[in-house]
């Protein structure tokens, strides 16, 4: 198969040409030129390497944050969930789940999938302390070892990253077994001062979760956690890019700052599976008070704290791109290139000879029109018009905060 496009973008730069699929796999990209015919053109329509979201709770009315008592009816939710990414451009997935749902997230990425393909399983929490702005400490629990040990049992070798706060007792500990075991720690909803989160770098911490959200700042006297996640130049990290849970202007000092950023950031969503809802209010299971999805995209609890986020990273790309004039070629490394390599997915994350075949077309505005994994189009917007689950709205939708 061969794709035509005036703006394929490739590590290199973005370049008018054919890329050659085959067997899964991009076999070539081939100039303007070449003597081949297209079966597929898009003309000026954007090529990106397909986005690798590694922290992601859920989306289009699927969450990742609790399942059933049916094995069954968990792996039907794993399978919308990760339509509804590739709707949204994702390829790639760590998809930062409930415990419950481990096994289920196994079982389905052995199989063919319609949607993006997990390379492993995220885990936030729930050993976290930090409640971030506007939030209400109600305490946290404390680290149980033989339930670390049984998370990493049920995912059958799949967890690749675990998220929690340094600062509480017995997280040397879990830390240093975790990276043991092959699994990425990361930093995450944490009261740490700047040393304390040096030394917790020490102990293995290598990402530090949608840094700058609900962890301590900078100020001139103490540079706080996240002083110590942009001058340390071994830590990866997560960056929630859409502007809103992170300013366009602190998110510029913090890319000048990162030693080498654009090979040390990941952009995430931080997603939740109100994603690709209606603005409006929604009673969550285990959230106190309802849900807000305004129409700049917060989700905001009855507090008025942030609760993830309605905006997938596509979004965040258009934000770099069209209001930060960020090059695109920067961009789709934080978006897709550094992920891919950070959590072992190689053949995943640029569009270069003999890597997958996982790609996005994109319109001027940013909307994804098609998505494709290892060179099987699985989303095209053409014909997927019902992605959004048809359940949600009926169980979670409210009028309104009290009701």
């Amino acid at each position: 198969m061969y794709i035509h496009s005036k703006k394929i973008c490739t590590p290199a730069g973005c370049v008018e040409g054919f890329m050659q699929v085959e067997q899964g796999k991009i076999q070539a990209i081939l100039p303007a030129g070449a003597p081949v015919e297209a079966d597929l053109d898009v003309g000026e329509k954007r090529i990106l390497p397909g986005i690798v979201d590694t922290h992601n709770h859920g989306t289009m009315g699927y969450g990742m944050m609790g399942g059933t008592q049916s094995g069954e009816i968990n792996e039907a939710i794993v399978r919308g969930y990760l339509k509804g990414l590739a709707s949204q451009g994702v390829t790639a997935c760590l998809p930062t789940a409930d415990f419950e749902l481990f096994p289920a997230i196994a079982s389905v990425a052995k199989g063919e999938i319609d949607g993006a393909r997990p390379i492993g399983i995220h885990s936030e929490g729930p050993y976290l302390n930090r409640v971030g702005e506007k939030g209400v400490d109600t305490g946290h629990p404390d680290i149980d070892m033989k339930h670390i040990e049984a998370m990493v049992e049920a995912s059958d070798g799949m967890l690749k990253l675990f998220a929690l706060a340094p600062e509480l007792p017995g997280a040397e500990e879990a830390i240093r077994y975790l990276t043991g075991q092959g699994v990425r720690c990361a930093m995450a909803h944490t009261n740490m001062s700047y040393q304390e989160a040096l030394r917790a770098f020490s102990w293995g911490i290598t990402v530090t979760t949608h840094t700058a959200n609900v962890m301590t700042g900078i100020h001139h006297r103490n540079m706080g956690a996240l002083g110590a996640c942009l001058l340390d130049d071994h830590v990866y990290n997560e960056m929630i890019c859409d502007g809103l849970h992170v300013t366009n202007e602190m998110m510029e000092l913090m890319l000048r700052v990162k030693n080498n950023c654009f090979d040390k950031v990941m952009m995430v969503s931080d997603n939740v599976p109100m994603a690709g809802a209606p603005t409006g209010y929604y009673r969550m299971p285990g959230m106190p008070g309802a849900l807000h999805i305004d129409e700049r995209g917060y989700c905001l609890s009855d507090t008025g704290r942030l609760c993830g986020s309605a905006l997938p990273v596509i979004r965040g790309i258009r934000n770099l791109a069209e209001n930060m004039g960020i090059a695109m070629t920067d961009i789709i490394r934080m978006s897709s290139e550094n992920p891919a390599r950070v959590y072992g997915a190689a053949a995943k994350g640029t569009l270069e000879a003999g890597k997958d075949a996982d790609f996005i077309v994109i319109d001027e505005e940013y909307h994804v029109e098609k998505t494709y994994v290892e060179g099987r189009c699985v989303y095209d917007c053409e014909q997927d018009k019902e992605i959004f689950n048809p359940e949600f709205m009926k169980m979670f939708a409210c009028e309104g905060p009290d009701k």
